[in-house]
């Protein structure tokens, strides 16, 4: 079974080097998906190995997903792991993805920050979790403990029959919904996390409206 790894990236040079680097070691291709950035990111990437996509201006987290997930199914994925640039997730941890999703009657494997005692993450990133993980379980009955994880991997038929529209971060939230909506079965992996005072690219009150949006569509689309 051929493995990709996708990785979107905004100004990463100082990590993405690293984390393709490691990603390569347990997949057949890395896909680095450089969305935009106006530093090095994109020559680091080309330099670890990776196959580089690029666009042109900033398109959001989900735009460059949805990049990264095209060029995957054309060139014949089977499985497609994703996970951040930054460092924050760590890609050692890629075995137990795939330990996980090769398992009978599993199509996604979410990594989750809060199996395990999670240390340094910041309260607002708490507390927005833990409302959109409660809202996602009541409401959308998706078994997940952290619904902003990135980490995760996909069979091929998800990502062939899963369609999402939202081209920021709350493309993840999209997915599990509709991938819930569609029937597949999703478990999840403890991860750590790695917090070392990186300016978060995240703007919360924009993102916050745009996910409330995001789940009222949903409810009522």
């Amino acid at each position: 079974m051929r493995v990709f790894c996708v990785i979107p990236a905004f100004n990463e040079e100082k990590y993405i080097y690293d984390v393709a680097k490691i990603a390569k070691e347990f997949v057949d291709v890395v896909v680095v998906v450089d969305d935009g950035s106006i530093d090095k990111t994109f020559s680091r990437a080309i330099d670890s190995g990776a196959v580089v996509l690029r666009h042109e201006e900033n398109m959001g987290k989900g735009a460059a997903l949805r990049t990264g997930f095209k060029y995957a199914l054309e060139h014949g994925a089977d499985i497609v792991v994703t996970l951040d640039g930054d460092m924050q997730h760590d890609p050692l941890e890629i075995p137990k993805f795939l330990e996980k999703i090769r398992e009978e009657g599993v199509d996604i494997v979410v990594g989750s920050r809060f199996l395990e005692k999670v240390k340094g993450m910041p309260i607002q990133r708490r507390l927005s979790n833990f409302i959109t993980t409660k809202i996602l379980n009541k409401v959308f009955k998706v078994p997940v403990t952290d619904s902003q994880s990135g980490f995760r991997a996909f069979k091929r038929k998800v990502l062939e029959e899963v369609t999402f529209k939202d081209n920021r971060y709350g493309a993840e939230t999209e997915i599990l919904i509709e991938a819930k909506r569609k029937g597949f079965n999703i478990v999840e992996v403890p991860i750590s996390v790695k917090y070392e005072n990186q300016k978060s690219k995240i703007r919360p009150i924009r993102e916050t409206f745009s996910w409330i949006w995001l789940i009222i569509k949903k409810y009522f689309g």
